[in-house]
């Protein structure tokens, strides 16, 4: 037994250093083959280095941009920033990566254009267009363009391009003039174009500046998976987070609150791209109170089998349109305006379980079934009206089961 055991050891010890020496081997042979890093001082080595197979760090500094950097087929372009870098310019784009753009990474730098240029959507300061970007990853850095109608960062893929793997993290997007992050597949054909989309631990404030469709996140067109979590937004002009036509989308733990605009906190609406119900999208644990006179209503569009459970939101209607399937369950929703949960057109199958649902206006209905919304369950839920006159619950088709009140 004693000379088995000391065989299994010595077997042991010999397949450990085989592993650990194959892992040296491993680890040499990446670092002689990782790009060196190469320090820019100015503006004109920036503009020259921005190219394939390039590892750059930045010096402390302001780089002003006289043109739009154009960037075509760029391959493995690695961009970090010293602490105050700034890359800025009176240009409503910066850099615009066109055709192939993969292995693409920028961190820790300040974007900034100082452009009061007039006309409508200039793209984004950091702008993909007709781009197979993949493997694009942002970190810790700041946008920011007040005073003309761009995003802060655009992905357009349509036609023969494909996105993928897109990861912005721990960015702030600040005085934004149109959107924060926008990505575009209008495409008719149902097709996805874009896919991984990961938007986690960023801050949104003042967006919409010099647009109407000002919103944080737009996922626009047909894509899928996407992550949208811990992000803060503050101060969206139309939307904070927008899904149009993507499936297997996460939204959770992000806070949405107003300071001064109004704007619908979450938005799913298939109207641009695709023709198929969103399906495999969870929305769970988002929070904040939006308020104003503007619309700022939570709006639920063609979905079928969503999980919306553990939201707590102040705002106007939960507004369900052609939602089926779908489950409502532990969400707190207190409503300013004339409904509070809002049911409509070909509604149905979906159950609300454990909610607590509020309306605070006067003369509102705190829980609507509008004619076409059938076959939903309402069980455990804690409906209250707040508000002078109107109604607790409204069921025009009568088609609906609720097990909470007898009207």
């Amino acid at each position: 037994m004693g000379k088995f055991i000391n065989a299994f050891l010595f077997v042991l010890i010999c397949s450990n250093s085989i592993i650990a020496q194959n892992y040296y081997y491993s680890l040499q042979e990446t670092q002689e083959t990782t790009t060196p890093i190469k320090e820019v001082r100015n503006v004109n080595e920036l503009i020259s280095e921005l190219k394939s197979d390039a590892n750059l760090y930045l010096l402390p500094g302001t780089y002003t941009l006289q043109e739009r950097i154009n960037l075509k087929d760029i391959y493995n372009l690695n961009i970090t920033g010293a602490d105050n870098v700034v890359i800025q310019g009176k240009l409503e784009n910066l850099i615009r990566f066109e055709e192939d753009a993969e292995n693409i990474s920028f961190n820790n730098i300040v974007f900034k254009s100082t452009s009061t240029a007039k006309a409508t959507d200039y793209g984004g300061l950091i702008y993909f267009n007709n781009a197979n970007a993949r493997n694009i990853h942002f970190e810790g850095c700041t946008f920011s363009c007040p005073n003309t109608d761009t995003n802060g960062l655009k992905f357009v893929s349509q036609g023969p391009y494909r996105s993928k793997k897109i990861v912005i993290i721990n960015c702030t997007f600040q005085d934004i003039g149109r959107m924060a992050i926008e990505t575009v597949n209008h495409d008719y054909d149902d097709v996805f174009r874009m896919e991984d989309v990961t938007v986690k631990d960023c801050y949104f404030n003042n967006l919409g500046t010099k647009s109407k469709y000002g919103m944080a996140i737009s996922l626009s067109g047909t894509g899928k998976n996407a992550e949208i979590t811990d992000n803060i937004i503050i101060d969206a002009k139309d939307r904070a987070i927008e899904n149009v036509a993507w499936n297997n989308v996460l939204i959770q733990n992000n806070e949405l609150t107003t300071v001064k605009n109004a704007y619908n906190p979450i938005s799913m609406n298939r109207r641009a791209g695709g023709s198929l119900y969103m399906k495999d999208v969870i929305v769970k644990g988002n929070s904040g109170t939006v308020t104003g006179n503007s619309p700022h209503l939570i709006e639920l569009y063609h979905l079928d089998g969503l999980e919306y459970s553990n939201n707590n939101f102040s705002a106007d209607a939960l507004h369900l349109n052609d939602v089926k399937n779908s489950s409502f369950r532990d969400n707190f929703h207190s409503s300013d305006g004339g409904i509070g949960l809002y049911v409509e057109y070909k509604s149905s199958s979906n159950t609300f379980y454990d909610n607590t649902l509020i309306s605070v206006r006067n003369y509102a209905t705190t829980v609507h079934f509008f004619e076409g919304a059938t076959a939903n369950t309402l069980e455990n839920n804690e409906i209250i009206k707040k508000g002078a006159g109107g109604t607790v619950y409204l069921d025009e088709d009568g088609g609906n089961i609720n097990l909470d009140l007898t009207n």
